[in-house]
């Protein structure tokens, strides 16, 4: 009889253990197809820098009294850039306010490590994604990306809540659909002698948003914020890689021309 008992326990053992297989199995193969916002997700973890965000343990407040007290520092909100991705401390949970500053289709969260993720409007009401996808290996073939949420109608603030009792710190990035402004310009010329003046022309189109900020670096320690036109000369001589990023006030772009001025000492009299 209790051979019989232990055959039956070792074969049920088995039988859990080949379901649980096929299950992790199944959930680390599931694919999904990469859309460009993947592409730019996956660069902003990998290439961008980190921005060290503000959290809080919350303590015994509720959902309603963390909103409130966290969103009366409007410097500490997470909010839409697509020039870093943000550096989450976690010490198992914690809560930290999401800023929606732009209409838009989607907004598009994503975290480097498989985590609970929910978001909270400011009556305390959980605000659901329209998709959620889960990953432990990786997601649209991102190997960072271990989560990614989709909503749509956010406008404003949030009280984010992320859980994870596993690591000390991840990355998230905050996108939307929204088409970012594009970069780019010309030079009255790319080869002058020191002393010479060289014009530098906006040609930047707007994305879903109106250009705000103009943001020129000349590639000799020297910049500039002034728009459509700007005049600058080399002291030195050398091949310089000038640069223009433009942005919304959230979504930047960035244009660099490699060596794309050569300024010469001339001749000596």
């Amino acid at each position: 009889m209790r051979s019989i008992m232990k055959l039956i326990n070792i074969v049920f053992c088995m039988l859990i253990i080949t379901s649980c297989d096929d299950l992790l199995s199944d959930y680390e193969s599931h694919k999904v197809e990469s859309i460009v916002i993947d592409d730019n997700i996956c660069s902003i973890l990998n290439e961008m820098e980190s921005v060290t965000a503000y959290t809080s343990m919350g303590d015994s407040l509720s959902t309603i009294a963390l909103f409130d007290t966290l969103v009366k520092d409007t410097t500490s909100f997470l909010t839409l850039s697509n020039a870093s991705n943000w550096r989450i401390p976690v010490d198992s949970m914690c809560y930290f306010i999401v800023f929606a500053p732009q209409q838009a289709d989607s907004y598009i969260v994503a975290l480097n490590s498989s985590s609970e993720l929910a978001l909270y409007n400011s009556g305390g009401n959980l605000v659901t994604p329209e998709s959620e996808t889960i990953s432990l290996k990786n997601i649209a073939g991102c190997s960072d990306v271990r989560v990614r949420q989709a909503y749509s109608g956010l406008s404003g603030a949030y009280l984010g809540k992320l859980v994870n009792p596993n690591v000390t710190s991840l990355k998230m990035v905050l996108l939307n659909t929204n088409q970012p402004p594009t970069a780019a310009f010309s030079t009255s010329s790319n080869s002058v002698l020191v002393g010479d003046t060289i014009t530098f022309t906006d040609q930047s189109q707007n994305g879903a948003f109106p250009i705000q900020t103009y943001s020129w670096d000349f590639g000799d320690n020297n910049t500039s914020s002034d728009s459509s036109v700007v005049e600058h000369v080399y002291a030195d001589s050398g091949l310089f890689s000038p640069s223009l990023t433009v942005s919304d006030g959230y979504l930047f772009h960035t244009v660099t021309k490699t060596e794309h001025i050569s300024v010469d000492q001339g001749s000596e009299e």
